[in-house]
């Protein structure tokens, strides 16, 4: 079916699940830029760009199949009105992206713009590289962005980066093997599913040539299992309402057994996955069940598909339909969905400079507004984030299925924003934890060279060490 983008009703359907916790008053849709104080940041931002020579640099991984290639029109286009301004895109994949742009900004040596997912962003406010947008940008710069959008961006009152999209992530699928596995795919799409539903259906759906499920969980891509598919053990952010770190509940110990019991019983792959292998699984059919999975893969699957008559599709591609699925739900836990925030953020390097910084900013905000954010948005099957892309996403239309669609409106009303107060030292020590504990832990698991046990206590381990035990939840979190 093909549909006109609702950019009202996604994004107050957005706006009212994804607001920061607060007043249950607070009105739906807040668009109002942070109070803007005369210093004499503020009147750097205020100042004429120079028009001296200048080069940014730029590093981003695939945020969209095309972003790369349209990178370089929107740069031609950015120097008609700034002929001044030299633009280098440094192309990354996404298992390289974070661990590349954390390493030269470690040596000094951080690209000018980077790609990164908000919760990130601490770990750059934490080496004193990242750069407070609100000293280089006008204040009607910012107003042009949904404020709970911006809000993801922000830590300790500083906004670091411009969001680019609000984007539900969750699980997808092969309609016809779920149907055969026993599932009732409707059902489960306006309705949701328990875990034991799930477990019983991918162990249907498990053959000697298909995983009932698989996900991708190599290296950096293991935060995806952990946040994306962790709510089905009730864990919706790093840390509880209340601030302490999550990972040491209950909760993680049920998660890790989960997938103990998955992968020791052949259900899901007993090795990592990439990102980009996953969905090859699906499209030619050796996994039943994928994730992370997002709505726009239902366009993927039906390119690669149309892919089979000039020999352009994975090597055995199957025809199929794709359907966007919840993640299931455990016992005594309330149905939720992961949605994550990404953008653009600004870095300072050994050689950054004020009047270079105010080139930086001036640049990314010219790439995360109007027909730019929309292009990304367009892509993704997602409403833009700021009224400028709304509008000019305004006559654009997604051949997504009915089913899909509403699945993906439902998904949407269930995301829980991370609880607001989260600090860059909090931010920066979970970032710690995941990249030197949970990540080559979880790869053991998989492994089956360690126990859900064992992976638990040495994250509750890390955490009490860097967080104080008080400030680490435990027994079970809802």
């Amino acid at each position: 079916m093909k549909k006109k983008l609702v950019a009202v009703l996604m994004t107050a359907a957005m706006v009212t699940s994804l607001a920061a916790c607060g007043s249950s008053d607070a009105p739906a849709a807040e668009t109002t830029a942070p109070a803007e104080t005369k210093t004499e940041e503020t009147a750097t931002a205020e100042a004429e760009v120079s028009d001296a020579e200048d080069t940014i640099t730029i590093m981003v991984p695939p945020i969209t199949g095309t972003y790369v290639e349209k990178l370089d029109t929107w740069v031609k286009e950015y120097q008609e009105t700034h002929p001044n301004i030299q633009v280098e895109v440094i192309a990354t994949s996404w298992d390289e992206h974070t661990s590349k742009a954390t390493t030269m900004a470690l040596a000094g040596e951080a690209p000018d713009i980077i790609e990164v997912d908000y919760s990130d962003i601490g770990s750059y406010a934490e080496m004193g590289v990242g750069v407070n947008l609100a000293d280089y940008l006008d204040s009607s710069v910012l107003a042009d962005f949904d404020q709970n959008a911006l809000d993801y961006m922000t830590l300790d009152g500083s906004v670091y980066g411009l969001p680019l999209y609000i984007s539900i992530q969750a699980l997808g699928g092969n309609k016809e093997m779920l149907e055969a596995a026993g599932a009732d795919v409707e059902k489960i799409q306006t309705e949701g599913w328990t875990f034991d539903e799930f477990l019983d259906i991918i162990k249907n759906g498990t053959t000697d040539d298909c995983f009932g499920f698989v996900f991708a969980n190599s290296g950096v891509t293991t935060k995806d299992f952990v946040s994306i598919f962790g709510v089905s053990a009730g864990i919706t952010s790093d840390f509880t309402s209340d601030l302490k770190y999550a990972y040491t509940s209950d909760n993680m110990l049920t998660l890790l057994q989960a997938v103990e019991t998955m992968t020791q019983s052949g259900y899901m792959p007993d090795y990592s996955v990439e990102a980009g292998q996953r969905l090859v699984m699906l499209e030619t059919g050796q996994a039943m069940v994928t994730g992370k999975a997002m709505p726009l893969f239902e366009s993927n699957v039906k390119k690669n598909i149309a892919g089979m008559e000039d020999g352009s599709a994975a090597e055995g591609t199957i025809e199929m339909e794709y359907v966007f699925l919840p993640v299931p739900t455990m016992d005594n836990v309330t149905e939720s969905c992961y949605g994550s925030t990404g953008g653009l953020i600004a870095l300072r390097n050994n050689n950054t400079t004020d009047e270079h910084l105010k080139n930086v900013c001036e640049f990314m905000a010219f790439l995360c507004n109007g027909d730019r954010a929309a292009s990304v948005d367009n892509e993704l099957y997602l409403s833009s984030v700021c009224a400028s892309g709304r509008e000019a996403q305004a006559s654009y239309e997604l051949d997504q299925s009915e089913a899909n669609a509403k699945a993906s409106e439902r998904e949407i009303g269930l995301v829980v924003a991370p609880p607001s107060g989260i600090t860059a030292e909090m931010s920066s020590n979970a970032t710690t934890i995941m990249n030197e504990v949970v990540v080559p832990k979880f790869q053991s698991l998989l492994a089956g060279e360690t126990t859900a046990q064992e992976v638990y206590d040495a994250i509750c381990t890390e955490a009490k060490n860097l967080f104080g035990e008080e400030n680490c939840a435990s027994g079970w979190i809802n």
